[in-house]
């Protein structure tokens, strides 16, 4: 089911009521969440956060000191006591929000609490047994698109900024959480709309009827969209080294040491390194910072044309597969001849020979021009140190190419869902050059309006978007 809002449907109320006597809370079954908010480890501050009807109640029975709000959206200091047993828990500033005026756009409370990690422990237990449940991951920011506080690219890029490993993944969370991508999508989502209504009075009405529609202007039109859209996906895949990692292939034939390559890169022993051809059959990836550039380094299966089985057949497609993807390729020499050529016609950033420890003189090999080439032995660790810096340099490169000023999807669903909407307008561009029925032409702008509606939230399933917001951390 395709959905244009969430509803968080709740199965009772709470109302805070003034008097004599101070603040009530009278409590039915709420669904008050309530989560650590701040990041992990010690801290100055850390904010234990609470939102939906009835947080106000459950944040004054905390307040010792304290039976009427303070005015909302303003700072006031508190002594936080356990309000079953009396104990102190803390000195804390204290926030309230009102509805409609808070991140979530429900009632809201943040207490603002010395930041140790067994304090807001304290603290958040006592929200839990006053009424709160814990918040699932993301649930706030899932609640604050609900209410329409946030769209969907929005809400992904607060989950960038907490994540950001790099200056341009900050700026590009910044720019989304600006909301100038969401326009741009929005103002694409427009333009085939628009086409696809004059398509669709085209297909219902004749000229008789006084509708005039020039299909000749739809194909320079469906031309300028894809455009939009192509440049969107360059965009997206010349910054996706700063914002998901910059990914590493290691590529070449089978025993040329990838693996142990892997592993010696890596500084322990991750892949499984045998002597028999076809050891590695998957891409195994794993996380390497280098000079503070977060990098994804692949080992891939052997590279070979025949003689490969059904699995190992599907493992060397997946290695060409990476090798293609990849923002920097190091082709994998066996420096003692041993191991065959493989053939590998895709880019290559860099050469390098493996086995040195195993060779009498330092290996030669012919590399692409202008291609580094590090001779290296992963059992004495030879030039591994020059192969990790020449990587770093490479890495700091790929992250350089992106421009966050054209950025407008970042992330693989972004761009998966962009993907598809070009594929979309690229095949109505096709339909209408070679004739194509306009039910067709309609039906492919049709897809495309809803992949971009992806992109946005605008349209989107339940399904998916627990995938999403199951990647937030617990106080986003």
């Amino acid at each position: 089911m395709h959905l244009r809002a969430l509803d968080f449907s709740r199965s009772g109320t709470s109302v805070w009521i003034g008097g004599a006597d101070g603040i009530l809370a009278a409590m039915g079954t709420v669904d008050v969440i309530a989560a650590v908010a701040s990041g992990a480890g010690s801290a100055a501050i850390g904010v234990v956060r609470l939102s939906g009807p009835g947080s106000w109640g459950i944040a004054l029975s905390l307040c010792r000191d304290r039976s009427t709000p303070p005015p909302e959206r303003h700072l006031a200091l508190a002594w936080l006591a356990d309000p079953r047993t009396g104990r102190l828990l803390d000195h804390a500033m204290t926030a309230f929000f009102a509805a409609g005026s808070s991140y979530t756009g429900e009632e809201s409370v943040e207490l603002y609490c010395h930041g140790g990690p067994v304090l807001l422990d304290r603290v958040l237990q006592a929200c839990l047994d006053g009424g709160a449940r814990a918040a699932r991951p993301g649930e706030f920011t899932r609640r604050a698109v609900a209410a329409g506080r946030l769209d969907l690219l929005q809400a992904e890029a607060v989950a960038l900024l907490a994540s950001a490993g790099t200056e341009a993944a900050l700026d590009a969370g910044l720019s989304a959480l600006s909301g100038r991508p969401s326009a741009e999508v929005a103002a694409a989502r427009e333009a085939l709309l628009d086409l696809l209504a004059d398509v669709e009075a085209a297909l219902d009405h004749s000229e008789e009827d006084g509708v005039v529609v020039d299909l000749g202007a739809v194909g320079i039109r469906l031309a300028r969209e894809a455009g939009r859209l192509r440049g969107w996906w360059e965009a997206a895949r010349a910054l996706r080294p700063a914002v998901s990692g910059v990914q590493v292939a290691l590529v070449g034939p089978p025993n040329a040491g990838k693996s142990s390559l892997f592993n010696a890169l890596l500084g322990r022993d991750r892949a499984i390194v045998h002597a028999d051809a076809g050891t590695t059959r998957d891409v195994v990836g794993e996380m390497l910072p280098l000079a503070g550039v977060p990098c994804q380094v692949l080992d891939t299966a052997g590279l070979r044309d025949a003689g490969a089985g059904e699995v190992e057949a599907e493992g060397v497609q997946r290695a060409r597969d990476a090798a293609r993807d990849a923002d920097v390729v190091v082709q994998v020499v066996d420096g003692t001849g041993a191991a065959p050529s493989d053939g590998f016609a895709g880019r290559v950033d860099l050469v390098a020979v493996t086995k040195a420890d195993l060779c009498p003189l330092e290996p030669r090999v012919e590399a692409p021009l202008g291609v580094p080439v590090v001779v290296t032995s992963a059992r004495d660790g030879r030039g591994i140190e020059r192969l990790r810096s020449l990587l770093a340099d490479r890495a700091s490169e790929a992250v350089r190419r992106g421009d966050t000023s054209r950025a407008v999807v970042v992330g693989e669903r972004q761009v998966g869902a962009l993907h598809a909407a070009l594929g979309c307008v690229e095949a109505a561009i096709e339909g209408r050059a070679g004739d194509a029925p306009l039910e067709v032409l309609a039906s492919d702008l049709r897809r495309a309006v809803e992949h971009l509606g992806e992109i946005d939230g605008s349209r989107i399933t339940e399904e998916v978007l627990d995938r999403i917001f199951s990647r937030f951390c617990m106080g986003k």
